[in-house]
């Protein structure tokens, strides 16, 4: 709409004269339709209303989310319904693996805490060895040395996969289908490293719980790697390529943990030792 600057009077967009004054209204700008303007101020709120929603939804619903999968993998392991990130499995890992590395920090401290007590009890001067303590360094390479190992059970049931089913997968989706089938280890993670922060130094029953952690963590590799249907190849053949390629990485894992990691540990907490007596 056209408005006239001398009377005021509003015109149509294609009319150059006002009809009730006459004044020129050629070089007069356009004006909006006031119930045009008010109408797509009503279209616009509510979209940029749903927007600041939506993204606060997004914003808080990552670990609801992350949540209900948890919950849907204690339920059923073996048969996800839900649509899942490419983070979950990784996520999982990574917080089992603190959870594990922690407690096994210290049940170490608990059982050497003990060996003092126990010398201690022989007569042995044991003076000075309270102050000792496990390094970081030492945690920290226990820690890669626990998901280096995950790392090479997931990549050689995804190499058998791949064999057993020839179809193109992605390596984050067969990672969450393996922790899916596995996820009851969060909940023994958290048991485990509860139990020993309060002071557990069983040797035998943390053994075992770690050896439930080991042999839970495979099963859901096999359920992703056997559970599905359509196999072009054998299933045992497959299987069989998995624990060929995991039996030669852990030789060399071993080889290069025995001559490095391990042996850099032993000698740290004999000098650890050596320098609190």
């Amino acid at each position: 709409m056209k408005k006239c600057p001398n009377c005021g009077a509003l015109m149509e967009n294609g009319v150059n004269f006002c009809t009730k004054c006459g004044s020129d209204l050629r070089s007069i700008t356009l004006e909006k339709d006031p119930e045009q303007a008010t109408t797509a101020t009503e279209k616009t709120a509510p979209v940029v209303a749903e927007v600041n929603q939506q993204q606060h939804v997004n914003s808080g619903s990552y670990l609801q989310n992350y949540w209900e999968w948890l919950v849907e993998s204690w339920k059923h392991p073996a048969d996800s319904n839900l649509t899942a990130q490419s983070w979950y499995g990784w996520l999982t890992i990574l917080i089992e693996d603190v959870l594990f590395v922690t407690g096994l920090y210290f049940f170490a401290k608990s059982v050497i805490t003990g060996a003092i007590g126990l010398v201690n009890h022989f007569g042995v001067d044991t003076r000075g060895w309270g102050n000792f303590d496990i390094s970081f360094s030492i945690v920290f390479r226990v820690f890669l040395i626990v998901l280096i190992f995950q790392v090479i059970v997931i990549a050689s049931h995804f190499a058998a996969y791949k064999f057993i089913y020839d179809e193109q997968v992605h390596l984050l989706d067969f990672v969450n289908r393996g922790i899916h089938a596995s996820n009851l280890n969060l909940i023994l993670t958290v048991i485990f490293f509860l139990l020993m922060v309060l002071g557990l130094n069983s040797i035998r029953f943390t053994l075992f719980l770690v050896l439930l952690l080991f042999v839970l963590f495979f099963i859901g590799q096999e359920v992703a790697l056997l559970a599905n249907d359509g196999a072009r190849r054998d299933k045992a053949y497959g299987a069989l390529l998995a624990f060929g390629i995991i039996f030669v990485c852990s030789l060399i894992m071993n080889s290069l943990i025995y001559n490095s990691v391990l042996r850099s540990v032993f000698n740290q907490i004999i000098s650890g030792f050596n320098g609190s007596m």
